[in-house]
């Protein structure tokens, strides 16, 4: 029996001798190892993160149950093309669309995103006002992510990019100036900088949204739910938001280190 298939009839099981009138369990999908802080894991656990509280927050006190996969993005994508995973629930944006054919996103944003260019150099520009400012650069970006602005400019050789496996080789080879910038969400390379404490004095933060422009992260919803989750979900996003309940989430995850 497989992993998924023993956690829904844990589920099941657990709903037959519920008292409770009405259970729909709900498949929460969590990339394991990249996507902090929004998904924090740790030994293919689950162990908090941005959108992982706010999920906490939307369900808490509903008659829902969920369940957390720990899985490796790919591995993902997988899982939700072949239905083997079903009404499950995950984070896109609307410029990646990465799960845009199976899923809806839920109407109302969870919060915006900036891009930033982390670099050491000290002829770096003072701001990214257009592409034209990174010209001949060498940029390191995250494997398998996805960024059709730079990706554009390599493909007219404008510029040089380089994969790292992670924040932490993305951020050392710019500490150590092997590359001119290291292009990420300036939420996620803060909180990755103070959390492995490799700050250095030289470490300049370049706002790229010029280039890459701000857009903002959603919850969205397997397509095939028919139980109206994905309003439920909306309802309890926009009561989150009124009541400052996701702006403290994100304050807890930021406050150190933006």
């Amino acid at each position: 029996m497989s992993t998924l298939s023993h956690q829904t009839s844990s589920f099941l099981l657990a709903c037959l001798f519920s008292i409770n009138v009405w259970c729909e369990e709900i498949n929460y999908l969590v990339v394991e190892d990249i996507s902090e802080p929004f998904q924090i894991t740790d030994n293919n656990e689950s162990k908090g993160g941005i959108v992982s509280d706010i999920i906490d927050e939307v369900f808490k006190g509903s008659q829902h149950s969920i369940t957390r996969h720990v899985l490796p993005l790919k591995r993902i994508y997988k899982l939700v093309e072949s239905g083997e995973v079903s009404n499950w629930i995950a984070y896109d944006a609307k410029v990646w669309n990465a799960l845009s054919q199976w899923g809806n996103f839920v109407d109302e944003p969870l919060f915006p995103v900036n891009h930033t260019y982390l670099t050491c150099q000290q002829n770096a520009p003072v701001q990214i006002s257009s592409s034209k400012d990174i010209e001949t650069h060498n940029v390191a970006i995250i494997k398998n992510f996805d960024y059709p602005e730079l990706t554009q400019l390599q493909q007219t050789g404008k510029l040089s990019l380089t994969s790292v496996d992670g924040y932490q080789q993305g951020i050392n080879l710019a500490g150590l100036n092997r590359i001119d910038g290291f292009v990420e969400m300036e939420l996620r390379l803060r909180f990755n900088i103070q959390q492995e404490q490799l700050n250095k004095p030289c470490f300049q933060f370049i706002d790229m949204s010029q280039v890459i422009p701000k857009y903002s992260i959603y919850l969205t919803i397997d397509k095939k739910n028919k139980s109206g989750l994905n309003a439920f979900v909306l309802q309890r996003i926009n009561t989150l938001k009124e009541t400052n309940v996701i702006n403290n989430i994100l304050s807890h995850y930021t406050k150190h280190s933006l």
